[in-house]
């Protein structure tokens, strides 16, 4: 999600000129743009100041894309693409192929082993076994973490990756002269991916999993949550995909999901840094131009979230810090009440905000509260929350959201908490463009909704929201009738109702 975008306005020219960012607002931005013939898009952003270049490749696919018996393959795929290709993270590719063939086809056997018996069942078992025993005489020809060494001998920082619900990058910061280093890597990682040491890697994301959420209570919680608030968009499963369907990946299914969505034409190549712009569209072209485009178009997305048709009340009791959220549906982008409702969650939110300054200092029943406005590229949601003090109670908290919820929706805000919305903005949007990787990841959140240009229209459309309107927006919204509540209450606190 990317938003607070400080006021500017572009300026479109040709590929042999920048396209700017408008200094008067203290910003200047060169941006160039190019698409290769095979669909991959390459924006530049050169930057004389620094000795290095921010490299991210985005691929436009992520948990939205993903289904019942799927969930989390765009993540899998993230921790795979480290493994190798033909050429990367082996000794001898040529030696490893007939373990590869062996293991595919002990995956298959794997497959129904485990919808017959489970995974404690003997067959299972003893395919795991004999997949093990060839991975680790395959393991003679395998260069473990040679992309990582690559990049690292040759200067790269900030080497990562990440999946989120849309999109999925591919990053490291290089020097300057190390840029085709990059290209290469990437080139080939689009064009020749291996599925080595595919089981092994499939039990470090289940222990993953089992760390980040099984054994997290809070996130557990939000994962449930989540899943409670979406009842039909793919977004209410989780990134990292639900326990049961990662143990069900196979290499099959991961190739195919491969196959459909890592391809240049679905994918947004992004240079912050010290590059030149026309040199960079020609290398681009040498590394990236001869990959062909997908075979058969990714299927889009065209599930969209029913409406609401009522109030949805979820509680876990755990013993760690009590908190209150509530979720009310908002459209996806584009749609003119966003920027009314990231108003309303300026109002809401930071220390100075209204729910801070009512829950925290002046009630003392919450550590923290705010709320988060989410853009997305389908049904977004509004969030509510608060962090509530041991011994608060949730149900007098909840009263107090109810009743700084009609206050929005009966009371025109004053223009100096627009004044202080509208700051903030511009703050924060500054602060983001101060890295090259911010720029580059405001660039591709933007691309990701429709093109990197409308970022620049998001400061005037904050700007032409009319205070009058609030109430309005707030009202068609923001209805707790037809809100999804979650609570996190102590094991020992008693149920307790709505009052």
């Amino acid at each position: 999600m990317i938003r607070k975008i400080l006021s500017t306005t572009l300026l479109l020219t040709a590929l042999s000129a920048p396209l700017y960012a408008d200094s008067r607002a203290g910003i200047d931005i060169p941006i160039f743009e190019d698409t290769l013939s095979n669909g991959l898009k390459v924006i530049v952003v050169p930057d004389t100041n620094v000795a290095v270049v921010s490299c991210r490749l985005y691929y436009f696919v992520g948990g939205m894309n993903e289904g019942p018996g799927t969930s989390g393959l765009s993540h899998m795929y993230e921790h795979m693409m480290f493994k190798g290709t033909k050429r990367l993270g082996t000794h001898d590719y040529e030696k490893e192929v007939p373990y590869l063939a062996s293991i595919d086809s002990l995956d298959r056997l794997l497959r129904t082993a485990r919808e017959r018996g489970g995974e404690e069942g003997p067959a299972y078992k003893a395919y795991r076994s004999e997949i093990a025993a060839l991975l680790d005489r395959q393991r003679q020809y395998i260069k473990k973490d040679e992309i990582w060494e690559l990049y690292q001998v040759n200067g790269g920082t900030a080497l990562n990756a990440w999946t989120s619900n849309n999109m999925t990058a591919y990053i490291v910061t290089l020097p300057k002269n190390k840029i085709e280093l990059f290209y290469w890597i990437e080139a080939d990682r689009m064009q020749n991916p291996v599925l080595r040491e595919f089981h092994s890697e499939q039990d470090v994301v289940t222990e993953e999993r089992r760390m980040r959420y099984d054994n997290r209570p809070v996130n557990r919680y939000w994962e449930r949550l989540n899943a409670a608030f979406y009842a039909a968009h793919p977004f209410r499963q989780p990134v990292i995909g639900w326990a049961s369907e990662i143990r069900g990946f196979t290499t099959d299914k991961l190739m195919r999901h491969i196959n459909q969505f890592y391809t240049p034409d679905n994918a947004v190549l992004v240079l912050v840094g010290n590059i030149d712009p026309k040199k960079a569209m020609g290398d681009v072209e040498k590394y990236f131009g001869g990959i062909p485009r997908a075979a058969v178009l990714p299927d889009p997305v065209v599930t969209r979230e029913p409406p609401a048709i009522g109030e949805t009340r979820f509680t876990v009791r755990e013993d760690i810090e009590p908190r209150v959220d509530v979720m009310f549906q908002v459209p996806g982008y584009p749609h003119d009440d966003l920027y009314a409702l990231d108003v309303i969650e300026g109002v809401l939110s930071d220390r100075s905000g209204r729910l801070y300054k009512r829950l925290v200092d002046k009630e003392q029943l919450c550590t923290g509260a705010g709320a988060t406005n989410a853009f997305r590229v389908h049904n977004g949601y509004f969030h509510i929350y608060a962090s509530l003090k041991k011994g608060s109670d949730p149900v007098r908290v909840e009263k107090i959201i109810l009743e700084e919820i009609d206050k929005l929706t009966k009371e025109i805000p004053a223009e100096r908490e627009i004044t202080r919305v509208s700051n903030g903005i511009r703050m924060a949007f500054a602060s983001g463009l101060k890295s090259l990787e911010g720029i580059s990841d405001h660039i591709a959140a933007y691309e990701r909704l429709g093109s990197w240009k409308i970022m620049f229209e998001y400061p005037e459309k904050i700007a032409a929201v009319d205070k009058n309107s609030i109430p309005g927006v707030a009202a068609a919204y923001l209805k707790p009738e037809l809100a999804t509540w979650g609570f996190i209450v102590p094991k020992t606190a008693e149920a307790k109702g709505k009052k």
